[in-house]
């Protein structure tokens, strides 16, 4: 029946309703169960001739019962088949089960998202924490979940750092030394290749020309000295102007400029932290970074056609960008004290107590508990009676404050207060922490009485594009679209910045949405995409001018629309050279349906013999045949086969173009590898568990508009998830019925179901 592990969860309570079902469940698991899963063999290690008591104490087995009995999954096939009032009956005893065991919602910690857009809004300055925080774990789609949140002593050291990193730069003791600095063509350097004997970047009068961007990250950086090739370096943290003087040369188009942090010398590490869109006819721009001491900057030219050329091979022919002058000034300094320190320090002679009792309420917004107060006081004490300075005497309390748990973990009660309610709203739609018009609403119980017309401001606020951003790059995957290529002697005419737009599309797709109030049916379907100049030209649209998304409609006879059919989706569920059924059908079952289909840790999936096959459908169809592949690849293979006729990079096409590495043949002093292509026709049809057919995109969508009600609740299973920080499971399935059915009279709206969720009982608790 299930092929699945999973641990025991004892317990010590049997309800009353429990034993009374226990009969009827153990007479079922003996009738329909036990010849797969009894003593003698139990597959997926899951054995069900146990005490019922036992079974009934483990909340994922009970999840997986339920959900393949009531999908009809299990008993297989070709075993008899109980009557369907008794599935149905089984079914509803587990629910209850699994509605009377829900787990407490553990502690939740800031996210490094969370973390930075909280000390942007407390204290105005912009941090980047890339480099002292560690990455987030992520499950099951999102890295909020308070269970994936256990403090590793690296992670204790790490908050460590980063508190004095922020103490340092908000609580300065003298003012900083604002300067200037000019470069023109004599500072301006390239990189070098040193294989080819040059890089694809010049020198050309008084302008500076870059050509490309790989293979060798060709790029621009600039020196202090003119007869030095030592690269400018930031001298102190804090915000920094960047006036550019450059032009595009042999475009007719926008192209975009990435501003990157590492040593022009050696580009292998850059890490881009701003795109810089220069429209056609742009003589340059001005941007303001935030910077640290230490950090080194470069250009590139992102949206170049082609890899850069040396001037020693063939001249160069396409779009350049060229740059003639560079002026940086900063650390910018907007006032003295600056706004952070006259937040953290609004009196010029506080006492330890007031500074404690001040800063504690300035991160929390609650009191501190008596014994830990007194603590955090004595650390104020004992550095004033040392003779330190109020600043330094503050910086000491922020650290403290700032690495301890009533910061790092958000305060939540069984039934949240007003202050807590507002504090998981704001890290909802803000990822941050609540305003003052916010955190009003919630002391005068506003908000827990109506908290229609604060969701309502917030999400007419810039800092919803937290939200959009985190959230749709999480549930969409989108930072995993150009994890790969697109290999350039393949693909030839799709651009690094295309494929930058493609992963940009899901998003803007949410935001368009949000703002808009339209319906989620259009994550299944619609009439229109959004896209930018790039990729309008990609899907062969009417032009769009410039870099920003903008509501295209599609022709009628357009197989756009709707998630599945964006090129970001279809590159990132395929390989370098290969297109993946797998991967696409997987995407669409735990993305769009919501569904759980890792496989087990326990089960060894035996891989079938395709010895014979020629094609990729043959291959899988033998995968299916193999009994503990079956039950899953029935329902994902058909979502991902339908998706055949597009390519790697999401265009359609007409058959298979197999690409195959040929050994490497030595050609005088250079090694060049060789592709071999290989045309196969597409076949693309198969049957759904249900015996729908589905053999193209267009049918596919029909599918899965034909499950709208799945899907438009799955969506809202994630945003849940999202907004609580916790799994969703079945014990969560009233109330995703109740935001659906809120929704239905306003067409499913986006907006919303933000609203339904957030006014929903279940917002309120833990």
């Amino acid at each position: 029946m299930m092929r699945l592990r999973w641990p025991i969860l004892l317990v010590t309570l049997v309800l009353p309703a429990t034993l009374r079902a226990e009969p009827k469940l153990g007479q079922f698991f003996a009738q329909n169960c036990l010849k797969c899963h009894g003593s003698e063999e139990h597959q997926g290690d899951v054995q069900l001739d146990r005490p019922v008591a036992d079974i009934l104490a483990d909340g994922e087995l009970l999840e997986t019962i339920a959900t393949v009995l009531e999908a009809g999954e299990m008993p297989p096939e070709d075993a008899p088949q109980p009557p369907s009032e008794a599935v149905a009956e089984v079914v509803q005893m587990l629910q209850k089960r699994i509605l009377n065991q829900r787990p407490v919602n553990p502690l939740k910690r800031l996210t490094r998202a969370e973390y930075t857009h909280t000390m942007r809004d407390l204290f105005g300055v912009e941090f980047d924490f890339d480099g002292l925080l560690p990455p987030d774990h992520v499950e099951h789609g999102f890295d909020k979940f308070g269970e994936l949140h256990l403090m590793s002593p690296h992670q204790v050291m790490a908050y460590l750092k980063t508190a004095r990193f922020i103490a340092e730069r908000v609580l300065p003791d003298a003012q900083p030394t604002s300067r200037t600095w000019e470069f023109d063509v004599r500072h301006f350097h390239g990189s070098k290749n040193f294989a080819t004997g040059g890089g694809g970047d010049y020198r050309d009068g008084d302008e500076y020309v870059l050509t490309g961007f790989r293979p060798y990250r060709s790029n621009l950086h600039f020196s202090i000295d003119p007869e030095s090739h030592d690269q400018f370096v930031i001298p102190s943290f804090g915000v920094y102007r960047l006036e550019v003087t450059g032009r595009a040369d042999e475009s007719n188009e926008g192209e975009v400029l990435g501003i990157n942090l590492g040593d022009g010398r050696h580009p292998t590490n850059f890490r881009t932290i701003r795109r810089i869109p220069m429209p056609h006819g742009s003589k340059g721009f001005v941007t303001e970074l935030t910077l640290k001491a230490g950090d080194q900057l470069a250009f590139t030219f992102d949206s170049a056609r082609v890899p850069g050329r040396s001037l020693k091979k063939k001249p160069h022919k396409g779009p350049t960008l060229r740059f003639s002058h560079l002026t940086v000034t900063g650390p910018l300094t907007e006032k003295w004290p600056t706004a952070a320190t006259e937040t953290l320090l609004p009196k010029p002679d506080m006492t330890p107590t007031e500074l404690v009792d001040h800063i504690a309420m300035l991160l929390t917004q609650r009191p501190l508990a008596g014994e830990d107060r007194q603590a955090f006081i004595e650390i104020a004490r004992t550095q004033a009676q040392a003779g330190a300075s109020l600043n330094a005497t503050a910086r000491s309390v922020l650290i403290a404050l700032l690495t301890s748990p009533h910061f790092i973990y958000k305060a939540e009660s069984p039934e949240l207060t007003d202050v807590e309610r507002a504090y998981r709203l704001s890290y909802f739609l803000w990822n941050s922490v609540p305003d003052t018009a916010l955190l009003t609403a919630a002391r005068s119980g506003e908000l827990a009485n109506d908290p229609a017309p604060q969701v309502e401001r917030m999400l007419k606020d810039a800092k919803t594009a937290r939200f959009t951003d985190d959230f749709t790059r999480q549930w969409l995957q989108l930072d995993k679209v150009d994890d790969f290529g697109p290999d350039v002697r393949v693909f030839k005419n799709v651009r690094r910045m295309t494929v930058d737009s493609m992963a940009r599309e899901g998003r803007e797709l949410f935001r368009h949405m949000l703002e808009n109030e339209l319906s989620m049916e259009h994550f299944i379907d619609s009439d229109f995409v959004m896209a930018n100049d790039r990729l309008a030209r990609f899907y062969g649209l009417p032009a769009v001018e410039g870099d920003a998304f903008v509501p295209v409609k599609l022709p009628g006879k357009s197989e756009r629309g709707g998630l599945v059919a964006q090129a970001g989706f279809l590159k990132l569920t395929s390989t370098d050279f290969a297109t993946s059924p797998i991967h696409r059908g997987s995407w669409i079952l735990k993305n769009l349906y919501n569904e759980r289909i890792e496989p087990p840790a326990d089960v060894l999936i035996n891989e079938p013999d395709i010895r014979g096959t020629t094609t990729v459908r043959e291959a899988i169809l033998k995968h299916q045949q193999l009994e503990s592949c079956s039950r899953c690849h029935s329902k994902i293979d058909p979502l991902g086969f339908a998706l055949e006729y597009y390519d790697p990079v999401g265009r359609k096409r007409s058959e298979y173009r197999h690409v195959e590495e040929l050994p490497v043949d030595k050609d005088g002093t250079t090694f060049q590898k060789t592709l071999k292509f290989t045309k196969v026709p597409i076949d693309a049809a198969m049957k759904l568990p249900d015996g729908r057919e589905v053999h193209d995109l267009p049918t596919l969508k029909a599918a899965l508009m034909a499950d709208k009600e799945r899907i438009l609740k799955g969506i809202i299973g994630k945003l849940i998830s999202y907004a609580h920080g916790r799994d969703v499971t079945r014990a969560d399935r009233p109330h995703i019925d109740a935001v659906f059915e809120s929704i239905a009279q306003e067409d499913f709206s986006l907006r919303a179901a933000i609203h339904a969720i957030v006014a929903h009982p279940a917002f309120g608790r833990k």
